[in-house]
């Protein structure tokens, strides 16, 4: 084995180095205006219709629902007289349509419905955190776009989320009418964040990085031109920017071999680069290929066959490579293990790279004064669990954004911040 983890990779288009931190951000920026303005592009940019400036009410209930991309979560939620949350009732299961779980839409709706039930009487508001491409309308519902992270659920697209969901609450009984409204995962991060951490920041982005990953930032309604209704609201929109769908990346061999296995070969490039449902996935087929081409021993393939690599084994063979962890018996040598704790370890540098460049690219396109700070409203288990890869992206923020730009950003966390920024947004 002696050709090294890095000689590897780049023959196969995958060692981090080859796509360049400073061209990945400008990248990004031009997607973004492109996005906003209708023309074509990788990144949705889809308004919220919320404006960042809105303030929730106060003393009244509102029923809750977080649909990600592994669990559902469901509640009741208010805010005091001085502003702040109250949980009433929290409740979790598994999403509907997840671990091999086939459905139809409405059957998926009926069972989120059914979850929420017993939480919706007395609240006359609803709002609805979905974990999937969706175009929000003006009147706060959304009509799905598509739907990833290996849901196993047909015929949604097109349909709305919240008119949906109302539906098959008043069919099972639900008493009353709620008014909902419908937010992507990381626009309701934003908003938790925002509520927990009420400081004197210049700005907030919301950030996703679990099962999946998504973004989404603060901008002018005025550059929001595709949408002559966000233009006219003023101020400033939260938008979703969608932006695991990024799209200007170098894939390499694993990455195309994973992209065609997948239930929508094509669809969220960028997402199947960094996120928990598919990295793991990634660096299996990466040592694959690495033992097909003789530079791993000859049972590390039906080694790794024998058992589902998971982002838990993941982080501990990060922080044991050589030690008592599947991965890293599956090796079966030393020098193996360094090798593919080398690969892994570039794969997590790549990683990092491409989601810490979105993240600078808003701090770049939105021209704060030096000296300003930004905070990052995360969530998610790979950005919260992973030993490794906030580290190095916290890296990146510092070189690009503090050096480069005079702008400080920090990750700051928010228990349960998905569902706050539920509560927030259905309650303005």
């Amino acid at each position: 084995m002696s050709v090294s983890a890095e000689v590897f990779l780049r023959r196969h288009d995958m060692y981090y180095e080859q796509m360049p931190f400073p061209e990945l951000v400008e990248s990004y920026c031009r997607e973004m205006k492109a996005g906003l303005e209708g023309r074509p592009s990788t990144l949705y940019m889809l308004p919220s219709y919320i404006r960042s400036d809105a303030e929730p009410r106060r003393g009244e209930s509102v029923l809750v629902l977080d649909a990600g991309g592994t669990n559902l979560r469901a509640g009741r939620m208010n805010f005091d007289p001085e502003g702040r949350p109250v949980v009433e009732a929290l409740k979790k299961r598994k999403m509907p349509g997840t671990f091999g779980e086939e459905m139809d839409a409405d059957e998926m709706f009926r069972q989120m419905a059914a979850f929420a039930l017993e939480l919706a009487e007395g609240c006359a508001y609803g709002c609805i955190s979905f974990s999937y491409p969706c175009r929000s309308r003006p009147d706060g519902d959304g009509e799905i776009l598509a739907l990833c992270k290996e849901l196993q659920v047909h015929g949604a697209e097109g349909k709305l989320v919240c008119a949906s969901l109302e539906g098959a609450l008043r069919a099972l009984g639900a008493p009353g009418e709620r008014r909902w409204r419908l937010v992507n995962d990381s626009v309701g991060s934003l908003l938790g964040g925002m509520a927990a951490h009420r400081e004197d920041a210049a700005d907030y982005i919301g950030f996703i990085l679990g099962t999946g990953t998504n973004c989404c930032c603060r901008v002018p309604s005025e550059w929001i031109t595709k949408s002559p209704e966000a233009v006219a609201m003023g101020g400033e929109m939260i938008v979703n920017m969608e932006s695991g769908c990024f799209g200007r990346l170098l894939q390499g061999t694993a990455d195309r071999e994973l992209d065609a296995a997948s239930e929508l070969p094509g669809d969220h490039p960028a997402e199947k680069m960094i996120s928990g449902s598919y990295y793991r996935q990634l660096l299996s087929l990466t040592l694959e290929l690495a033992a097909r081409e003789g530079l791993l021993p000859e049972r590390a393939m039906e080694n790794l066959a024998s058992f589902r690599l998971t982002s838990a084994l993941v982080d501990r063979f990060c922080l044991d490579p050589h030690g008592d962890n599947p991965l890293a018996r599956a090796m079966e040598t030393e020098q193996a293990q360094s090798f593919a704790a080398a690969v892994n370890d570039a794969l997590l540098e790549r990683a990092a790279r491409i989601a810490a460049a979105g993240l600078c690219a808003v701090i770049r396109l939105r021209a704060l004064p030096r000296g300003s700070r930004v905070i990052v409203c995360a969530d998610g288990s790979m950005i919260r669990l992973s030993p490794v890869l906030r580290p190095k992206m916290e890296k990146y923020l510092n070189e690009y954004a503090l050096e480069g730009l005079g702008i400080a950003a920090e990750f700051r966390f928010a228990e349960d911040a998905t569902i706050l920024g539920c509560a927030w947004a259905g309650l303005i």
